[in-house]
C-alpha cells in the first residue's frame, strides 16, 4: 500500500525549492499513529527534521579564506548557514555520548576478557581454530583503541 503523501512529496519539494522566498528553511517529516507520512515546514511534536537547504543567494555567499599554508590541527570556520546550537545543548550532548562510549568500553573490555580466555582455553584443545580466537581478541583490542581515541576527542 503507497501513501499519496509520500509519493507527491519529490514534487512539492521542487515545487518549493523553485518558489521559496526563505532563503533557509527545514522541512519536517511527522507520522501519525495511523502511518500517515506529512512533509510540513512547520515543527510538530515527534517530528524529525528532513531536508536544510542552505542559503545560497549571492549577498550570502561567505568570502572565501585567505590563502595560508593550515596547520592540520587547525579547525576549519563553519559555514554561515549551518545549524548553531548553544553551549549547555552541546554540553548535554557531549555528555550522553561519553556516557554511551563508556558504556561501549566497559563492554568491550568484557568481551575482551571473554575473548582471551577462549584463546587461552582453545590452544590447549586439539582441533580449536586458534587463528579465529586470536583475532576475535585482536578485533575487541582494536575497538577498545577506536573507543578510547573516540573519548578523547569529547571536550
Amino acid at each position: 500500500m503507497s501513501c499519496p503523501t509520500a509519493a507527491l512529496f519529490p514534487f512539492a519539494l521542487a515545487a518549493f525549492l523553485a518558489g521559496a522566498d526563505s532563503a533557509r528553511a527545514e522541512i519536517y517529516k511527522f507520522v501519525d499513529d495511523d502511518g500517515q507520512v506529512t512533509y510540513t515546514n512547520m515543527p510538530r511534536p515527534g517530528a524529525k527534521p528532513q531536508l536544510v537547504i542552505p542559503d545560497l543567494t549571492p549577498s550570502a555567499k561567505v568570502p572565501p579564506a585567505p590563502e595560508t599554508k593550515a596547520k592540520p590541527s587547525t579547525r576549519t570556520p563553519t559555514p554561515a548557514y549551518f545549524p548553531k546550537v548553544d553551549t549547555g545543548t552541546q554540553r548535554k550532548r557531549d555528555d550522553m555520548r561519553r556516557q554511551l562510549l563508556v558504556e561501549e568500553l566497559r563492554s568491550e573490555e568484557r568481551n575482551l576478557a571473554a575473548a582471551k580466555g577462549a584463546l587461552s582455553t582453545g590452544s590447549r584443545q586439539p582441533g580449536a581454530d586458534v587463528r579465529k580466537l586470536a583475532d576475535a581478541v585482536r578485533l575487541h583490542e582494536k575497538n577498545i583503541e577506536m573507543l578510547n581515541k573516540e573519548l578523547s576527542h569529547i571536550r
